[in-house]
């Protein structure tokens, strides 16, 4: 996984929006940058900036699946014991709080001042799920955090 860090500033836009990327292994961001363009929700937003960059990525406005050559679908599943297992993707926050709802679905205004994609995951265990968007930093996974060309703790 490379590790990407664009800080663009635009300083005769009124209004910007700061748009991160937080990874697997820490909780340092893997990508930032300011966004001056109008767009109608965080979903649109997110494609045109990782479009715009070059960075490659599974997924729409309607959700992310993967960005930064994260892994997708039973690659992103980590089995841990045969009732307990974690499933890996990319959550969002918009100023600081999670909806409920899928990223085309939350509208921007000027009033929006970030954006937060975090590589997290949903716990099962037991039978239910019994977390979500649990920053997978906090268990820096094996797979991912382990191999040597990705930098944990930056």
């Amino acid at each position: 996984m490379k590790i990407f860090l664009l800080t663009l500033l635009f300083s005769t836009a009124s209004w910007a929006v700061e748009l991160k990327f937080i990874g697997p292994c820490s909780d340092k961001f893997i990508m930032r940058t300011q966004v001056s363009e109008d767009f109608q929700n965080v979903g649109e937003l997110t494609v045109a900036t990782l479009t715009k960059f070059g960075i490659p990525f599974t997924g729409s406005a309607e959700g992310l699946a993967g960005a930064f050559e994260t892994p997708t679908g039973a690659q992103a599943m980590e089995v841990l014991s045969e009732t307990e297992m974690r499933a890996y993707g990319w959550c969002f926050a918009v100023d600081g709080h999670s909806p409920d709802l899928y990223p085309h679905e939350v509208f921007l205004g000027p009033e929006t001042q970030n954006i937060t994609w975090t590589y997290g995951f949903a716990h099962f265990k037991d039978g239910q799920w019994i977390s979500q968007c649990t920053p997978a930093y906090t268990v820096k996974p094996a797979k991912l955090c382990e191999d040597s060309t990705i930098p944990v703790g930056l």
